[in-house]
């Protein structure tokens, strides 16, 4: 009878341990990815957070599109990376990633995204700033290149095609270079001595192969970002000039050259600038700090209808249209950061484009066929242009 007893507290015994021995498998090994929501675009090196309510770790294997990336510690560590660069292609197109976390052959958790691959355009020690596409797919910027602290010079080039060349005109100072619809012409800013000595920001045009350079604006305020109407018959601009910084417009020939005054679209007491036409021109979109810090607003092009389009607290600026007309891609800037965005005007609804942490990310424009953004960006230490493949 005493032996039987042994036996029956070596069963129970061997029971209890056998049971703490498999406490740990895939009934208690839980997680979820928090970081990431199911079709969200992702680039560069990401942190992948989990929820997990485990109190050990596991090795957990990581797999991206059917194939082992990496093995993990995780539950009680929470995160860990993934450098999306390593899936880039030469051509840098954007790449669907299906990341899956395993243990014992059993999927805990998944989720899809889409990686974007930016792609370096200009690579001078320079500062290349403020790009815009033309119809045909060029872009113009601004670039130091060789110059004083603060001066630029306009540049144009064909991504992945031709080299930067720059253009030629008869100012030295410029800012905020646009084309013209036939891409002929580009509209900038420059600085002007009046017979006082005082320096005053203006508004010009010039041909993007001679050079010939017309100035737009005469006046004692600040004149500034002209961009160019669709149909080419318009230049708008912000301006100072009636005391408040307001969006005005001036008439001008297919030469760029001014033929008739300055004129108000919009204004009020607040800031308003960065105006830009959407493709179609029936629309302006805007920077104003209206609602106290600077947000995006939209207006028709008869300068009504007046709508606020961003509602968050960050600084948001810097928008342009997606040919469509139902997006806008703009700069939104943090305390530590200045990521680009998309905000759709059909719901509302916003996605992220750019994820890098310390950096510039800025000055979006979007090309005539909606496939391609370009911005600048100090992400490789210098400010330089960039552009990415969007998503169709």
């Amino acid at each position: 009878m005493r032996q039987l007893k042994s036996i029956i507290i070596i069963v129970i015994f061997l029971s209890s341990f056998l049971a703490g021995c498999t406490s740990n498998d895939n009934d208690t090994v839980q997680l979820e990815i928090i970081s990431l929501n199911e079709n969200d675009w992702v680039e560069g090196q990401i942190e992948i957070s989990i929820k997990s309510e485990m109190t050990f770790s596991e090795e957990i294997e990581v797999w991206i599109n059917g194939n082992h990336f990496s093995d993990e510690e995780l539950g009680i560590r929470k995160h860990f990376n993934i450098d999306t660069s390593d899936f880039s292609d030469e051509r840098g197109s954007p790449l669907d990633l299906h990341i899956q976390l395993i243990h014992q052959n059993i999927t805990l958790t998944e989720v899809n995204v889409t990686a974007l691959f930016p792609q370096q355009m200009t690579f001078w020690s320079s500062e290349d700033i403020q790009p815009e596409f033309n119809f045909d797919g060029e872009l113009l910027f601004k670039s130091s290149r060789g110059l004083e602290a603060r001066m630029y010079e306009i540049y144009h080039l064909n991504p992945g095609i031709t080299i930067p060349q720059k253009i030629p005109t008869q100012q030295e100072y410029h800012g905020y270079p646009g084309p013209s619809p036939n891409g002929k012409h580009v509209v900038f800013n420059s600085r002007v001595i009046d017979e006082e000595g005082i320096s005053r920001m203006e508004i010009f045009t010039a041909n993007i192969s001679t050079g010939e350079t017309y100035r737009l604006t005469y006046s004692s305020s600040f004149d500034d970002s002209g961009r160019w109407s669709p149909d080419g018959s318009e230049v708008i601009f912000y301006s100072d000039r009636d005391g408040t910084m307001d969006l005005w417009k001036i008439s001008v020939n297919e030469s760029g050259y001014p033929i008739g005054p300055a004129v108000k679209v919009f204004g009020s007491d607040a800031r308003e600038h960065c105006g830009r036409w959407s493709f179609d021109g029936q629309y302006i979109v805007y920077e104003s700090d209206k609602s106290g810090i600077n947000h995006l607003w939209m207006i028709t092009s008869d300068g009504l209808n007046e709508t606020q389009l961003t509602f968050d607290e960050n600084q948001n600026g810097y928008p342009a249209w997606h040919p469509s007309g139902d997006y806008i891609v703009y700069n939104k800037q943090t305390s530590t950061s200045s990521n680009l965005h998309i905000l759709s005007l059909v719901d509302g609804e916003t996605k992220r484009l750019t994820m890098q942490n310390m950096v510039i990310d800025a000055h979006p424009t979007w090309s005539a066929d909606g496939n391609y953004i370009a911005f600048h960006s100090d992400r490789s230490g210098n400010f330089d242009i960039w552009m990415m493949e969007i998503p169709s």
